[in-house]
């Protein structure tokens, strides 16, 4: 198992989280933004540009997917800081 790796999340802005991953967990670690944002694509196609398929981060999201997939995440109002744990 990988360890877990972290990511600062700037505000309103999609940034990518995990690369290419089938299983793992995202875990909020920062609560200074109003909300957080999930979406994922996939494996290598480009990053999402708007909030249409978006779903809201409760403090913690599996992910188990059959096929490799890239998770990006979007703090809404500051900055924040989520961390993966990718098994």
């Amino acid at each position: 198992m990988a360890n877990p790796a972290t990511t600062v999340c700037t505000k309103d802005t999609w940034v990518k989280v995990a690369d290419s991953i089938t299983t793992g967990q995202i875990k909020i670690i920062d609560f200074a933004p109003d909300k957080y944002l999930e979406t994922y694509r996939v494996e290598d196609d480009p990053a999402p540009t708007d909030d249409t398929d978006a779903a809201p981060l409760n403090v913690a999201s599996i992910i188990f997917f059959s096929d490799p997939v890239d998770i990006y995440v979007k703090a809404i109002g500051a900055a924040g800081k989520v961390r993966l744990d990718n098994n």
